[in-house]
C-alpha cells in the first residue's frame, strides 16, 4: 500500500479538504505538494526542476482558475497524466464536462477519503503501466480474449493490462482519456469481485483511518471461505476495427438494474451512486446488463 516516490499535485482552495487530503495521502509515503492557488500549482508542474508528477488533484469551484481551467492545461502539456477532479457541484452536466476533457475520475464533496485514496492508488498504477503498451499493434485487426478466475485467484491489475493496453493503438482511446476509460473498467471488475461474489454492501465501508474497517474484516472473512472464494469471475474481450466489448460475468445474486436511471445532464449525481456506475455509464458508449444483474457488458466505438 505504500507509494513511496509517487508524486501528488493537490489544488483546493478550501484549506479543510486540502489538509485532509493530503494527510490521507502522505499517509501512505506519498509526495503531496498542495496548493490552494490553481496559477501557483501550474507553475510548479511548468517547471523544469520540479518532480516527475504521477497525478493531480483538483477542486473544480476555485476564484481564480477553476479545475476546469486546470484539466485543460495539464492535457495540454502532458496529456498522459491523470487528473481527478473534485467538486460540490453534483450535477451530470459538471461529470460529463469534466470527462470530456479527460478527467480520470470525479468526486463529489463531502470526499469520500477512503474511496478518494483508492482511487489515487489504481490511477497511479495505471498511469505507470498503460504507457508501456501503445506501440506495436496498430496491424491487428480483430481479436478475442476469455479469462475465467476464482475470487481469491483474481489479480485485478494484471488483468487491467489485458483490458487496456489495445485500447489507445487501435484508435478507441487516447492518451487524454485512456486513465478514465481503465478505471470504468477497474470499478466493473471491483463491483463483479466485492459486490456480486463477495455480496459485500457499500454501506459497510467505514471511516479509512478507523480502528476497525467491517467491510475490509468481511471482505478478508468471505476471501477465505470456500462458499465465496471458489465463486468464478468471466471476462470475456472482443475487439474489431469498429468496435472494443468487454464482458464482465459473477456468480453473485445480482442487482436490479433497472433501477439504474437514464443520466440526463441536468439531473443529480446521487441517484447512480454505488456499485461505481456513474463512471461507467459517462465514460461508455453501450452498457448493457442481463436479466439477472450479474453480468455487465460495457461498449466502446472507434470514434
Amino acid at each position: 500500500m505504500i507509494r513511496r516516490g509517487t508524486h501528488i499535485l493537490l489544488i483546493d482552495d478550501d484549506t479543510s479538504v486540502l489538509e485532509m487530503v493530503h494527510s490521507a495521502l502522505a499517509h501512505y509515503g506519498m509526495e503531496v505538494h498542495a496548493y490552494p492557488d490553481a496559477a501557483q500549482a501550474l507553475e510548479l508542474l511548468q517547471n523544469p526542476h520540479a518532480p516527475e508528477f504521477d497525478l493531480v488533484i483538483s477542486d473544480i469551484n476555485m476564484e481564480g482558475l477553476d479545475g476546469f481551467d486546470v484539466i485543460h492545461k495539464v492535457k495540454v502539456t502532458q496529456p498522459h497524466l491523470p487528473v481527478v477532479l473534485m467538486t460540490g457541484q453534483a450535477s451530470v452536466d459538471y461529470a460529463i464536462r469534466a470527462m470530456r476533457m479527460g478527467a480520470s475520475n470525479l468526486f463529489m464533496k463531502p470526499i469520500a477519503i477512503r474511496d478518494l485514496v483508492q482511487s489515487v492508488f489504481h490511477l497511479v498504477d495505471l498511469h505507470h503501466d498503460l504507457r508501456k503498451s501503445e506501440k506495436g499493434l496498430l496491424g491487428l485487426v480483430n481479436e478475442r480474449r476469455h479469462f475465467l478466475f476464482r475470487s481469491d485467484e483474481l489479480d485485478i491489475p494484471s488483468l487491467m493490462h489485458h483490458l487496456t493496453d489495445r485500447l489507445v493503438p487501435m484508435g478507441f482511446a487516447s492518451a487524454s482519456n485512456i486513465d478514465v476509460i481503465a478505471m470504468a473498467f477497474h470499478e466493473a471488475l471491483v463491483n463483479a469481485l466485492e459486490h456480486g461474489n463477495l455480496e459485500l454492501e457499500s454501506s459497510l465501508k467505514g471511516d479509512l483511518f478507523a480502528a476497525e474497517d467491517p467491510y475490509t474484516s468481511l471482505r478478508t472473512q468471505r476471501m477465505a471461505d470456500p462458499f465465496y472464494a471458489g465463486r468464478l469471475i468471466e471476462v470475456r474481450l472482443a475487439m474489431d476495427t469498429e468496435r472494443f466489448e468487454v464482458e464482465i460475468s459473477d456468480e453473485g445474486p445480482g442487482f436490479d438494474a433497472s433501477r439504474l436511471a437514464p443520466m440526463l445532464p441536468d439531473s443529480d449525481m446521487a441517484p447512480h451512486c454505488g456499485r461505481g456506475f456513474p463512471l461507467i455509464l459517462l465514460v461508455m458508449d453501450e452498457v448493457h446488463f442481463n436479466d439477472k444483474g450479474n453480468q455487465i457488458r460495457m461498449v466502446l466505438r472507434r470514434k
